[in-house]
């Protein structure tokens, strides 16, 4: 069964990184523009760490305690036996984990995302293809109008005037639609015009 796809504001969350190598780097710097207090922790930790200011390192091994006050953890150790005893503690201790290449211990995982400003796409096949989840993440990509961040900061300012001036929701809802046409197509002509320059 698919699993459900759900946007989390991360923002006031901690987030616990069992393991200091390459995936658990790469985890971190998956999460971090999404504002969550970050904890790395292992015994050795990559130096690119040092790099990552919001991330705090705790060189130590990990125990049970660590999951203390931690609304999500991520298993990203090369050592499949701990990394499975910090699945059992999140599930006892009711927080959320992912286990990296373990999806039958995972309560969620990371799909691929394309982020542009406010907007954000997950994509998931539920593992059966992360190869197809990589060329639909390119594919959707180059879909998207070229700056699709300036025509949604034009929206944002537009939706609260347009529900100011229409009440009703079902003309608000045609309203915003026809707006939205216009905003993205008039984003696709200037790229047009600029790539005939």
């Amino acid at each position: 069964m698919p699993a459900f796809p759900m946007f989390v504001d991360l923002s006031q969350k901690s987030v616990l990184i069992v393991g200091g190598g390459q995936i658990a780097l790469h985890k971190a710097k998956a999460l971090e523009p999404f504002g969550p207090g970050l904890f790395v922790m292992a015994p050795v930790v990559d130096a690119a760490f040092d790099e990552m200011p919001s991330v705090t390192v705790r060189q130590k091994a990990y125990s049970s305690a660590d999951l203390e006050g931690m609304d999500m953890v991520i298993a990203a150790t090369d050592d499949r036996i701990l990394n499975a005893q910090v699945a059992a503690d999140a599930g006892k201790h009711h927080v959320p984990v992912n286990v990296v290449d373990e999806p039958d211990l995972c309560g969620f995982y990371f799909g691929s995302m394309i982020t542009e400003g406010d907007l954000c796409v997950g994509i998931s096949t539920d593992g059966a293809s992360p190869a197809a989840a990589r060329e639909l993440k390119k594919r959707i990509r180059n879909a998207l109008p070229g700056d699709v961040e300036a025509s949604l900061a034009v929206m944002k300012v537009l939706r609260p005037l347009v529900k100011l001036v229409y009440p009703d929701q079902k003309q608000r809802s045609r309203v915003l639609t026809r707006l939205t046409k216009r905003v993205l197509e008039v984003d696709v002509v200037c790229e047009g015009e600029t790539e005939h320059k």
